[in-house]
């Protein structure tokens, strides 16, 4: 079971664990005066006054299937801008690996794996060229995102459907490219360019010494399905959500979710200490600290929590 699926399973004794070292934050947004004035004190206020300005655009029909896609897509098109990223080191690539393991699994599975497995290659090509147009970098960031959603979901359930008959019915990758709605491109690239700063300072740190993993795992991970979570910047977890509609339970559900990677890191190998959420539609950069979230100096309480975590999923089986 992963991570997401334990935490929306009030029943979970992981979800339990976690809710319990952050009481505090457990009772933010609640109903009556007391969940609101808690949800005021983590800052829930500033992020439910933000307006989204980079709304899905009007003419996508399936705004779910959209909203997914292009949700995984931007996530590969930031790390294209940000140092070291390495194609045959995604998820992405891990999901054609599966595909590739058993293409039986699905319909005509040899001819998806090849168009995708093309499709992949043209990605990489385009990365490598020097002052590749905006829409183009887009485009090679949404079959690493279809990719991807075999490794997250298995083959079967990416590929029974919309998207598998798309691949079924191109000739090529070229014909597969050629056939990713404009709207979405569009989509993918207004969001990148929205966070620009936000990348460009994390770049200049960076480039000063500062630490950086992609799409992070932590030696906890296994135990939850393998966890894992899109950026770790310095001393700072980040999750990127393309989320139109901002509610309070959705911070505090989206804030326990990285606070449970936190916890995961129970070697404390990236030193996390702090969490943020990127809202490129509205579009916005929040952090916490752990300190914060905790209610106590992280430093002092994560190595107990950690250490009870660590038997809690030992014994989970």
């Amino acid at each position: 079971m992963s991570l997401t699926n334990h935490l929306s399973s009030k029943e979970s004794p992981i979800r339990q664990f976690i809710y319990e070292c952050a009481p505090q934050l457990a009772l933010a947004g609640t109903r009556g005066r007391r969940g609101h004035v808690v949800a005021s004190s983590f800052g829930f206020d500033e992020l439910l006054a933000l307006r989204t300005q980079l709304p899905i655009p009007e003419e996508v029909k399936d705004r779910k299937s959209h909203a997914v896609v292009a949700g995984m897509a931007l996530d590969y098109r930031l790390r294209m801008d940000l140092p070291g990223f390495n194609f045959v080191e995604t998820v992405a690539q891990r999901g054609l690996d599966i595909l590739a393991a058993d293409p039986g699994v699905v319909h005509r599975g040899k001819h998806i794996h090849k168009v995708l497995n093309d499709a992949f290659n043209f990605a990489y090509l385009t990365l490598q060229k020097r002052d590749s147009h905006p829409l183009n970098l887009a485009r090679a960031s949404v079959p690493l995102a279809w990719c991807e959603s075999i490794a997250r979901t298995g083959p079967y359930e990416a590929l029974s459907g919309e998207l598998g008959r798309r691949i079924k019915q191109a000739k090529d990758a070229v014909d597969l490219m050629l056939s990713i709605d404009d709207s979405l491109l569009v989509d993918i690239a207004v969001m990148r360019d929205a966070v620009e700063p936000l990348l460009d300072a994390w770049n200049r740190g960076i480039e000063a010494g500062g630490d950086y993993v992609p799409n992070p795992r932590f030696l906890g991970s296994v135990a939850v399905g393998g966890a894992d979570a899109d950026w770790a910047v310095g001393d700072m977890l980040v999750d990127l959500k393309t989320r139109e509609e901002i509610t309070s339970s959705w911070i505090r559900d989206t804030l326990f979710q990285l606070l449970g990677y936190a916890l995961l890191d129970l070697d404390d190998s990236l030193g996390i200490r702090r969490v943020g959420i990127l809202l490129p539609r509205q579009p916005y950069f929040a952090a916490w600290t752990l300190d914060d979230l905790l209610d106590e100096d992280a430093s002092e309480a994560l190595p107990s929590l950690r250490a009870d975590f660590a038997v809690l999923l030992t014994n989970k089986g």
